[in-house]
């Protein structure tokens, strides 16, 4: 499951519960005992108390979700830059092996051919 189908979950979770809690406060007081204009008033606040605490709940989701992306972002990039390390060790390494091989090959050529010998000797 993605990380915004787990946030729209969570989020429809949360309006889920508090229509659920709504609903039941407004079939357990009886009407008939509260006055029009006060009930009104009641729900009214309610609502916006349960929209303030929605918008609250989307931004600590919308932040989670944003920590969440820098967290593996930087894991992607700690990821990357070891196999950055790594890679320019590997070219270090043939490198050295380049040069050791083309030191052997020269010797070995030398030592072959002792009058190519002579004349690197002799001109030095």
């Amino acid at each position: 499951m993605s990380a915004e189908a787990h946030e729209e979950d969570a989020a429809s979770s949360l309006l889920l519960d508090d229509i659920q809690r709504r609903l039941r406060s407004a079939f357990r007081s009886p009407i008939s005992h509260q006055e029009p204009g006060k009930q009104q008033q009641e729900q009214q606040q309610s609502w916006e108390g349960s929209g303030r605490r929605t918008t609250a709940l989307q931004e600590a989701l919308r932040r989670a979700y944003i920590d969440g992306a820098i967290a593996w972002l930087r894991a992607e990039l700690l990821e990357m830059q070891f196999q950055n390390w790594q890679l320019a060790r590997t070219l270090v390494d043939l490198n050295l092996e380049m040069q050791q091989l083309k030191i052997e090959n020269e010797l070995s050529t030398a030592s072959e051919c002792p009058t190519l010998g002579k004349i690197t000797v002799s001109s030095e």
